[in-house]
């Protein structure tokens, strides 16, 4: 093997798993007590654990395209979910600034199964012209298509949201050519729009996660053969609703005692009306219970997939050279505040902050805490460093924390984090969330602003807003929220200023 190719061979691995819409209270890491993740619990354990990480937005779609990107919604385009009210772009465009491409400039291997959200493609021509009869978009009638297999990445290609994963064609196969069936049973439904939970009681290797992890591992197997390091990016569509929960899994949780969120009894007084456009159809902590198992045990479920491909890395001698970056695109309601359901509008902790614990390359690594603000843009520009690129692209969000992971201080890292918010289905409603310090300010275009002090209200019960002796404060982070949108170039801060500063 030539010197160029040992070089390469020495440079780590990187395996980036993601979930979907989870709730950083579902770990151990982060102070959870009832869901069990052991494989996960042991990971952070050898880790580095980021306890304030923020999702670029609380939404599928903008959070993965900023992934990909490095970029805020508001620049990349993609602000709502795909083909819905608000979203500018539909199709991700494939530019050199994509995650895939810089990889590829690398010679990284670069693999992709799962979840993405970033395109549907031609092939879904027909439910668009059945769900929007009078709407032509341009990319799906020019044949425009952008899945993974479209932007670089050796990949399997499931277009769209995925409603779990288990529609899809190729999983459908999976299942037939092993001898597999899909049995779900003990169905949960009624608490919020189309939610639902429900028991499988079909094998587990009939669980989309299993299927999921097969692929990682055919995917892997390809890679570990070449001279070059891999990126194999795993996404879970769990714990996402449905919450479809292996009967193994669910047992775990059956005669478990479910104490109410701390929020629970909100009684949103002084609090947005936008927020109630997610309100649930029941105010009974008892009928949220069933659902909040059926979640723990759809995690659980995801966290047993994870120990086996972690088990595959280690059987193969790939482990302690693999970077691992395990995270969420967003979090999750659940009957916080009074009932709420899913995501958006809203830009509570249990939906704006997410998990991730990153495992650095190597041998005996430490667990270790880090306090430091970052976001979702800052994975995209941290992924390229570990691959060898000193800066992301220009005009990118997000900057490395690589450093942090070997224990270093990074100079002049930002002192606050941002979330943004552009509504949901037929409703839009600008948001912007920034936190600093221990204080939470948000900017509701519209309807009223929110300031929580999170040292001392850390579930945000109480909406300090309009309280005098909280009018400094918030003049301070007002400003502090003007100043990164001049730094990132955010347009919205005009109108801003106009609403809130003058």
């Amino acid at each position: 093997m030539s010197n160029t190719n040992e070089q390469t061979k020495r440079r780590p691995n990187i395996l980036f798993i993601q979930t979907d819409q989870q709730r950083v209270d579902t770990l151990r890491s982060y102070g959870g007590e009832v869901c069990r993740t052991p494989y996960l619990n042991e990971l952070a354990k050898e880790s580095v654990v980021f306890d304030n990480a923020y999702t670029s937005c609380p939404v599928c779609t903008p959070a993965r395209a900023s992934m990909q990107t490095g970029l805020y919604p508001f620049k990349h385009g993609m602000q709502t979910n795909t083909y819905g009210m608000g979203s500018m772009v539909h199709e991700l465009p494939d530019t050199p600034r994509l995650l895939s491409r810089q990889l590829q400039e690398q010679d990284y291997s670069i693999g992709y199964t799962g979840k993405w959200h970033l395109g549907f493609g031609p092939e879904m021509g027909q439910w668009l012209r059945d769900n929007l009869a009078y709407m032509r978009f341009p990319d799906i009638h020019a044949g425009v298509r952008s899945l993974p297999s479209d932007v670089g990445y050796e990949a399997d290609d499931f277009a769209g949201h995925g409603g779990g994963g288990m529609n899809y064609p190729l999983f459908k196969d999976y299942l037939a050519q092993n001898g597999l069936t899909w049995q779900e049973e003990n169905k949960v439904s009624g608490h919020f729009e189309f939610h639902y939970a429900s028991e499988l009681t079909s094998p587990i290797e009939s669980t989309v996660e299993y299927y999921l992890t097969e692929r990682a591992i055919h995917y892997i197997d390809q890679f570990r053969e070449r001279d070059e390091p891999f990126f194999f990016s795993m996404n879970f569509w769990g714990p996402h609703e449905p919450y479809i929960a292996p009967t193994k899994f669910l047992d775990w949780y059956r005669d478990v005692e479910l104490e109410p969120w701390p929020n629970f009894y909100d009684d949103n007084k002084d609090k947005p009306s936008i927020h109630q456009i997610k309100k649930g159809n029941t105010k009974e902590w008892a009928d949220f219970v069933p659902y909040i198992k059926h979640y723990y045990a759809a995690m659980s479920s995801i966290d047993d997939q994870i120990g086996r491909l972690f088990d595959y890395l280690k059987k193969h001698d790939l482990y302690d050279n693999t970077v691992i970056i395990f995270t969420a695109d967003h979090g999750e309601s659940l009957g916080i505040h009074g009932g709420l359901c899913d995501k958006s509008f809203f830009m509570y902790e249990e939906t704006c902050r997410i998990p991730l614990i990153v495992k650095p390359a190597g041998a005996n690594n430490e667990a270790r805490r880090e306090a430091s603000f970052v976001g979702t843009c800052d994975i995209h520009a941290t992924i390229l460093n570990i691959a060898g690129i000193e800066a992301p692209p220009a005009g990118s969000d997000g900057q490395s924390f690589a450093p942090m992971l070997e224990g270093k201080q990074v100079d002049n890292w930002p002192d606050c984090v941002v979330t943004e918010g552009a509504g949901l289905e037929a409703a839009m409603f600008t948001q912007r969330m920034l936190r600093k310090d221990t204080y939470k300010y948000v900017f509701n275009c519209g309807d009223m602003d929110e300031l929580y002090d999170l040292a001392n209200d850390p579930h945000e019960m109480t909406n300090l807003i309009n309280r005098s002796d909280y009018s400094g404060k918030l003049a301070e982070l007002r400003q502090s929220l003007a100043d990164w949108m001049i730094r990132h170039e955010d347009s919205l801060l005009k109108q801003f200023k106009r609403m809130r500063m003058e």
